[in-house]
């Protein structure tokens, strides 16, 4: 009668697709989950480095001095472009090559949301990444450093994409005045609220 009864019970089906998704659900949504956690970590890299090419060639078009004001005002853009809280931080800066001296030297750097600027004591760490220049050369080196956290924990703790692109300016050097900190005054437009 035992015997009987475990071979009924080894033959009795029912009930095991409820185990089955029992099993599997969670590993269902883990992977949702973590699908959705690494879509985003692609996204958030994948629209920093299209936007940090984008204000790097913004700035190379520059053929009127660019002010700190407008520099701030490409970082604003590059925040929104990005889809980012305020904790972005950017560095813009423009290097120039000597062919009697071999070197490089930083002309002008700004930074913004308390990144240090670059000074040509520190372009040794950058040369290995810069391209070949001619002599009196120029180019404009955008950084850009975008803090990331998982919505969910998925294993991956925060991280900072960190973009560098450069491009040489297309009037041969961009005149940047780090004194002008306000907008210009401009006729028929007030800046008071």
């Amino acid at each position: 009668m035992l015997a009987r009864l475990l071979r009924q019970f080894r033959s009795d089906e029912r009930g095991a697709s409820v185990l089955e998704a029992v099993i599997i659900t969670p590993v269902l949504i883990w992977v949702y989950v973590g699908s959705f956690v690494f879509f985003d970590a692609f996204r958030t890299y994948s629209s920093s480095v299209k936007a940090t090419y984008a204000v790097a060639d913004v700035i190379s078009r520059q053929n009127q001095t660019v002010t700190a004001f407008d520099m701030v005002g490409f970082a604003n853009i590059f925040e929104t472009m990005v889809r980012n809280n305020g904790d972005v931080r950017m560095r813009m800066t423009q290097i120039a090559y000597d062919e009697a001296t071999d070197s490089m030297s930083v002309e002008w750097s700004f930074a913004t949301n308390g990144e240090a600027r670059l000074f040509t004591a520190n372009l040794a760490d950058f040369v290995g990444l810069l391209p070949d220049m001619s002599d009196s050369e120029r180019l404009v080196l955008v950084e850009s450093f975008i803090p990331y956290t998982t919505a969910f924990d998925m294993g991956i703790d925060a991280l900072t994409f960190r973009n560098f692109t450069f491009t040489r300016p297309r009037t041969g050097r961009v005149p940047f005045d780090e004194t002008i900190t306000t907008a210009p005054s401009m006729p028929g437009i007030t800046t008071e609220g």
